[in-house]
């Protein structure tokens, strides 16, 4: 697109894909382009290069006849040089260009995409906009968050669908009329049937989940026959507090055989005392 010749009479489909070329064309070519005019039925863009002498235009108008747009006037001649800033560019655009690069290293950092901008375009990239750009084109790999937690209960059915005998909750609240989501948990048949030749050992434990709707993750792991951990089962809450493990853990014991043979269990935490005296506290209240 630095060295795209413009033609007079160029059809796109629609307004939003003129604008993406002239996008690509002024981040490419370094030019400092605007949009002069932008309505339902035409597009003017200008070229403020050269401290606004420069004369490049282009005109681009909507057909009624063909519902379609076409290149209707432009004058492809600069009167200006490569600039550093150009307005044009956007997170929406620059995340595009990202997607690809982020599934080979999705560690990629603000600074590293800046750098990149800067030494494919000569142009220049806020650590804001790298930012935003990184957000979008995770979101495009990985999905949105929103998405993601809207098919929960898909997740919860495709568990116990593909490991029969398995244990998945679903916890969401109400408000005006809208469910949201609440808590989590899940724990593989696999990993119940492991405890049998497993130390009588539970070791729990939390830790922040550092997305975009935070939560705590909550697990209870073991040891097996080898002295290697296993993983129990795990449950992401909103905070982590007594009534949260209290509800992981009554639906832990009722998945690993009831209180009667969790009696045998020691159960462990690397919390303050003020924990495992509830602990202390909620299993005896079990087993009494």
């Amino acid at each position: 697109m630095a060295q795209y010749q413009w033609e007079v009479g160029t059809y796109f489909p629609d307004k939003e894909a003129f604008i993406e070329a002239i996008r690509t064309y002024g981040v490419q070519s370094g030019r400092r382009l605007k949009l002069q005019k932008n309505d339902k039925r035409r597009c003017r863009v200008i070229c403020l290069g050269g401290k606004g002498k420069c004369s490049w235009f282009a005109y681009c108008a909507y057909m009624a006849e063909t519902h379609i747009w076409q290149l209707r006037r432009i004058n492809d001649k600069h009167k200006c040089s490569r600039e550093f800033n150009v307005k044009m560019l956007n997170a929406k655009w620059l995340s595009g260009r990202l997607e690809n690069t982020l599934r080979d290293n999705p560690s990629l950092r603000a600074i590293d995409i800046r750098n990149k901008v800067t030494r494919k375009w000569n142009i220049a990239v806020t650590k804001s906009m790298a930012r935003r750009a990184k957000t979008l084109a995770v979101e495009q790999v990985d999905g949105s968050f929103v998405e993601q937690f809207s098919r929960i209960y898909d997740y919860a059915h495709e568990i116990l669908r593909s490991n029969p005998g398995s244990t998945a909750k679903v916890k969401v609240e109400g408000n005006e009329g809208e469910k949201y989501f609440s808590r989590f948990y899940m724990c593989l048949k696999a990993c119940k049937d492991s405890m049998i030749s497993c130390c009588p050992f539970i070791g729990l434990d939390g830790c922040f989940l550092k997305h975009k709707y935070g939560g705590e993750l909550l697990t209870a792991v073991g040891r097996d026959a080898n002295d290697q951990m296993l993983p129990i089962a795990c449950a992401v809450v909103e905070v982590e507090n007594k009534d949260t493990w209290t509800w992981f853990l009554e639906l832990l014991i009722d998945d690993l055989g009831g209180p009667d043979i969790c009696a045998a269990y020691t159960f462990m935490s690397d919390q303050q005392k003020v924990w495992i005296l509830f602990l202390h506290s909620f299993v005896m209240s079990i087993y009494c």
